[in-house]
């Protein structure tokens, strides 16, 4: 472990004993990406996160004493982001109102009514294939099942369309794809719902002094939080399993066995690198 991994200055004694990398940042709004490092010495806990943007540089850092340290409260899971939801279903209508057009365009284009049905069913088929070659947390498997679902609508059209078919006889065809396209359009819906759902991470560690919370890393689902630093929202990175399993035992030993305890957390690091 390095203890200036994160530009952290030690103090007189100071012995780095575990460090994490337990969250992640993705903040759109300020444009940058970075990590954030809990480290435990045996004189402190530091939590520091750091990132630079066109020449900017940001940081977010928060410390307690050790021997001050009264709680712990954590929180890894998954939240629904109502933003990542509304981005979902509207990017892939504007994709869908697109695929709509180019269609039309290649119905007039072609004027062969077995033709743009053929070249519809390839759209149907190879964008509902596709959306199942796409990760399940991905953008693009919503919008290919919207892509499906309007190049299905445009198969079984409405009255309107019907009459403006340049072929005879499309006004005959049945309505079942409009059936099919309701089913695809609720898989499409689905597909939006498990792109919303975004892993989320939250710890604070509480001081002696009272309601005190020297270092709070907030959640990814805090919408309205108070703070710069507690305004943007942390996923959890690499080792916040890890840490939230051993963090408190960390702490406990190092307050109640003193050296014993840091011997011991930094033999048992040593041992797994």
């Amino acid at each position: 472990m390095n203890f200036n991994q994160n530009d952290i200055t030690p103090a007189d004694g100071e012995q780095l004993v575990r460090t994490y990398c337990c969250t992640s940042y993705k903040p759109r709004q300020l444009g940058i990406q970075s990590n954030g490092y809990l480290s435990v010495t045996n004189k402190r806990v530091i939590y520091q996160a750091q990132g630079t943007h066109n020449g900017f540089r940001s940081v977010i850092q928060s410390e307690v004493p050790i021997a001050d340290i009264s709680g712990i409260s954590s929180y890894k899971g998954i939240y629904f982001g109502l933003l990542y939801f509304l981005a979902a279903l509207l990017l892939t209508s504007v994709l869908s109102s697109v695929s709509t057009a180019l269609l039309s365009a290649i119905m007039y284009a072609v004027y062969d009514y077995d033709l743009f049905i053929a070249i519809a069913w390839c759209v149907v088929a190879a964008s509902f294939a596709g959306s199942f070659l796409v990760g399940i947390q991905s953008i693009w498997r919503t919008v290919l099942a919207g892509v499906s679902v309007s190049a299905l609508m445009m198969l079984g059209g409405g009255s309107l369309i019907s009459s403006l078919m340049p072929f005879g006889g499309y006004g005959n065809r049945g309505g079942w794809q409009i059936f099919l396209a309701a089913i695809v359009l609720i898989y499409s819906v689905v597909c939006a719902y498990w792109y919303a759902r975004r892993p989320t991470f939250s710890l604070e560690i509480n001081s002696k002094g009272g309601a005190s919370t020297p270092i709070s890393i907030s959640s990814a689902g805090g919408i309205f939080s108070a703070g710069a630093g507690k305004s943007i929202g942390a996923e959890p990175a690499k080792d916040a399993d890890q840490m939230l399993k051993e963090l408190g035992a960390v702490i406990l030993d190092i307050q109640i066995l003193g050296d014993f305890g840091i011997s011991k957390w930094t033999v048992q690091d040593n041992g797994e690198n």
